[in-house]
């Protein structure tokens, strides 16, 4: 088994969400996942996989949805904050 591109998944969810900068966008939830998952203590209820970037694309592009005219890194860090931030313990 293959581990999956997340960019390039992130990429297209994104570009079909509307997003200008997808490739770019996408990139980035890359790098923040890959190092999440790398850096932060591996308790059970952390979860930087798939299912994971999946839940903040999907928060972003109701975002997107809502208001059309915030900047797109705006909408999906908002997105991020509001998924994870709540997982994150003292």
């Amino acid at each position: 088994m293959m581990v999956p591109d997340y960019a390039m998944i992130a990429e297209n969810l994104l570009y079909s969400e509307g997003f200008g900068k997808a490739r770019e966008l996408a990139r980035k939830i890359q790098i923040l996942y890959k190092l999440s998952s790398e850096q932060l203590s591996q308790q059970t209820h952390y979860d930087f996989g798939m299912r994971s970037v999946k839940t903040v694309l999907s928060m972003a592009a109701q975002l997107k949805q809502k208001d059309r005219s915030q900047p797109d890194l705006v909408v999906l860090i908002k997105s991020v904050m509001d998924s994870n931030i709540p997982k994150f313990v003292a």
